[in-house]
């Protein structure tokens, strides 16, 4: 097999069920095929039919290293979602990076595909921050508003980790009864926005049990990046803080999260 290797959302549908592997973690998107039993197997057939053509099959059975990507891509000790949305055409990236021990896979949804690429553990915040444009930090006061809304579980990691986590923050900061910080919030949610887009970071605590930090968002505007990140305070309070930020910023917020993990 070769390293890198891409199958459509119908195989990754089927291949799901057969290796019993959930591949539709987030922020993927794919459908289940067939309305019948027959249709069912009639798409099987066709799945497994190209997967042979490709060399990635043989006599019904996945090639092996095809089976262990899925499978890390399925239970990784740390994984990262990435989701970024173009703004001007609502076109939506969705990608998910997976790692354990030396392995890792980045795993990329493309229109009806998906394609897997390995990729090094050691490397895991310069693989992240890779799949973002360049843009240079923006140039405006950073600012922080305290927020009461009720915030998500640290240990989900179910599909409600979607986009309305940045936009809450953002409209969070709208909210708020004046004050400095907010006016700082203000001006940069007032500028006009291209891109917006964030990780979240997924891995286990001691006792092995999943565990979801706070998202790291960002807005690309037109006079810069913007990150958002949240903090929790010990009485329970959290914190949103928005400052320019280009991807050397975005890569030590994401660092300081993925070494809480790496150091257990």
């Amino acid at each position: 097999m070769p390293g890198s290797f891409t199958l459509s959302l119908q195989a990754a549908d089927i291949l799901a069920e057969d290796l019993q592997v959930d591949l539709r973690q987030f922020p993927f998107e794919i459908g289940h095929g067939g309305a019948t039993l027959d249709e069912r197997a009639r798409l099987r057939t066709e799945v497994y039919g190209d997967l042979q053509h490709r060399r990635f099959a043989d006599r019904g059975e996945v090639d092996p290293e095809v089976h262990r990507a899925l499978t890390l891509l399925h239970t990784p000790e740390i994984g990262v979602a990435v989701v970024a949305v173009d703004v001007p055409t609502d076109e939506v990236f969705r990608a998910r990076i997976a790692v354990s021990g030396n392995a890792g896979v980045l795993a990329i949804q493309q229109q009806q595909r998906i394609r897997f690429d390995p990729v090094d553990p050691r490397g895991l915040v310069r693989v992240c921050t890779g799949l973002l444009s360049d843009v240079p930090a923006g140039h405006l006061e950073s600012a922080t508003v305290s927020t009461t809304q009720e915030q998500q579980p640290t240990g989900a990691t179910g599909d409600d980790a979607d986009g309305s986590w940045l936009s809450s923050a953002q409209a969070t900061a709208t909210r708020q009864a004046g004050g400095a910080q907010l006016r700082k919030v203000q001006r940069i949610m007032a500028l006009p926005v291209q891109r917006v887009g964030y990780f979240f970071v997924t891995g286990r605590d001691d006792r092995g049990d999943p565990v979801r930090l706070p998202a790291i968002g960002w807005r690309d505007t037109e006079q810069g990046r913007y990150s958002v990140t949240t903090r929790r305070n010990n009485d329970g309070e959290t914190w949103n803080t928005f400052t320019g930020a280009d991807k050397q910023r975005l890569a030590a917020h994401l660092g300081e999260q993925l070494r809480s993990f790496q150091q257990r």
